[in-house]
């Protein structure tokens, strides 16, 4: 299908901006047809697009120029519609219609920032008393907080971010900055590490970080990406991208399981091998499809804390430190009754552990049933940074999102500004969810075991291409007026914007307080109302439409044998 027509550059090398304003939800539709044509194996069939309605405002509410609430909106859409493929291949006659809300597309990216707790809302929820720790005291000061900011370097109009991880102090003290400096606030803390950086080009920081195993990456244009090695590696494949794996014994045809509950995933069995944002996503959405989703961590690892009350929903939380005796015989048991395999850690992680994909396709072949496996990274399947260490904000300045975005904001070439929301993040769990959905649909029918890859930077470079195109400087305005959001900066942390961004939309529109976008859990640990974003799928048959049964559990807390 054609694209909009668009003008290359207006933010920067390799950015194309649309010519005329297409509103939301009509821009769905077009992007729609645009995806499901550029993604392998997804339907033709018209009457499934036919079924497919997108309602909201004429202008998103994410600032900024990216087409992330379109973009996150038809990857729900497309879920949905392999959704009544497979009620179909369990022979559930359907002709239900799939709607979807642009406007909680918005309200998605920013799952972790809009938990209430019996009526409290915004940061004052992560002070509830049933609530973990996880952090490990990781962003606790401001000079580790600010260790995930965006830096000018030695290198005229070339910027970097930085990014502390689950430990700020390796990072810190790389370029000369002490860890436990006692600075008051973030504002000081970012001036510290500025000083610092601009005494290293950007091509030293990041050989530098390479060099000690840390992730971080140069603020890239979109076509400075796209110009790296790494960035045509990942360019080389689609975004909802895998693959029946041909190198183990063939399996046969593996029928979904019939059950009372009509929903298109119920009786499928999903191990969640993860933590922080995407794959938790991806695990949750699974969920609330009607998969029985079994999340497996090590108390002993840094998580996001905020994720618990939210992403944690639909699922057991059970604790496995794979050091300990006897841990890895439990966790392989319930590996060999699995139908999904979510895995959120770095390229080749579990393989070392003893779960790496080629392991699991034996056991798959061994039992005569097939396997879906998943990893969820930032860099993709293959090139020399597949097994990089990154993250959301890394993934966003690599692809050019930050970069876009600074530009978009009126600072200068090459100034990065994240994008608001954990926009990649979120949006890189419905990209896992679909491809698993897929997966399982190909499973049904023509057996055999699948793999795919979920990447931060290929979600962020799609929403950058030429055929999706950006919003124009006017439009970026628009939504600024309406929402009057605070100006963002290069020093800005994900997680307060996450809160800021709410706040404005609690001020400036019904998005907080429009019920049809929220699920309420009643009696949850967390209080008596716990209320988060809705799945977004909506089907016209009740029966089908995604819903979750069990409330957000803490992590770890079902326990240390894990089962189904």
């Amino acid at each position: 299908m054609a694209s909009q027509k668009t003008t290359e550059g207006a933010y920067g090398p390799g950015s194309f901006v649309d010519e005329s304003y297409t509103p939301v939800a009509e821009e769905c539709q077009r992007l729609l047809k645009y995806l499901a044509e550029k993604t392998p194996g997804f339907t033709k069939e018209p009457l499934f697009f036919k079924r497919v309605q997108f309602e909201g405002a004429e202008i998103p509410c994410i600032p900024g120029p990216i087409k992330s609430e379109a973009v996150t909106a038809v990857l729900h859409a497309m879920a949905g519609i392999v959704g009544l493929e497979i009620l179909e291949t369990k022979g559930i006659e359907s002709d239900s219609k799939i709607t979807i809300y642009t406007d909680q597309a918005s309200l998605y990216c920013n799952t972790p920032g809009l938990v209430t707790i019996d009526g409290l809302d915004g940061p004052e929820v992560l002070g509830n008393r049933a609530l973990p720790k996880f952090d490990h005291g990781a962003i606790g000061t401001p000079v580790h907080m600010v260790s995930q900011a965006i830096y000018p370097t030695k290198t005229p109009n070339v910027w970097y971010q930085l990014h502390g991880s689950t430990n700020p102090v390796p990072v810190l003290e790389a370029i000369g900055v002490d860890p436990d400096s006692p600075i008051a606030t973030n504002d000081e803390a970012w001036a510290v590490v500025k000083e610092q950086t601009l005494k290293y080009t950007a091509a030293d920081l990041e050989i530098l970080m390479m060099e000690k195993g840390l992730p971080g990456s140069i603020v890239y244009s979109p076509a400075g990406w796209l110009n790296t090695n790494m960035g045509k590696s990942l360019a080389r494949h689609p975004l909802i991208n895998y693959k029946q794996q041909t190198q183990c014994s063939p399996t046969p045809a593996a029928p979904f399981p019939r059950t009372d509950d009509m929903r298109p995933l119920s009786g499928i069995k999903v191990i969640e091998l993860a933590r922080i944002i995407a794959a938790p996503a991806c695990g949750a959405i699974l969920a609330s499809f009607g998969a029985q989703v079994v999340r497996v961590q090590s108390s002993q690892m840094m998580d996001f804390t905020p994720s618990q009350l939210c992403l944690m929903a639909g699922k057991k939380a059970y604790n496995v430190d794979l050091d300990e005796a006897g841990a890895y015989d439990r966790l392989w048991k319930l590996v060999e009754e699995a139908d999904v395999i979510i895995q959120g850690y770095r390229l080749g992680s579990l393989e070392r552990r003893g779960f790496g994909l080629d392991t699991v396709l034996q056991m798959a072949a061994k039992r005569g049933k097939g396997i879906i496996y998943l990893d969820e990274n930032c860099y993709g399947p293959d090139g020399y940074y597949a097994e990089r260490p990154g993250w959301q904000q890394v993934a966003d300045a690599a692809a050019g999102s930050s970069y876009v975005c600074g530009k978009a904001y009126g600072y200068p070439d090459g100034q990065g500004v994240l994008p608001s929301l954990p926009i990649s993040d979120m949006s890189t769990g419905i990209v896992g969810a679909l491809s698993i959905l897929m997966m399982l649909r190909d499973r049904a029918r023509y057996g055999g075991s699948y793999h795919g890859t979920a990447s931060l930077t290929a979600y962020n470079a799609f929403t950058l291409t030429k055929q999706v195109g950006l919003y124009q400087p006017e439009i970026v305005a628009k939504i600024q007026q309406k929402f009057q959001f605070r100006a963002m900066t290069s020093a800005d942390h994900v997680v307060p914007l996450y809160y800021m961004i709410a706040a404005s939309w609690k001020k400036n529109s019904d998005l907080t307080t429009n019920e049809k976008y929220y699920y309420h859990f009643a009696n949850s640990v967390y209080g008596k109302d716990l209320r988060i974003v809705a799945p977004m799928v909506r089907y016209s048959d009740k029966k089908l439409t995604p819903r979750w049964d069990l409330p957000p559990l803490p992590f770890c807390s079902s326990g240390d044998n894990p089962s189904f």
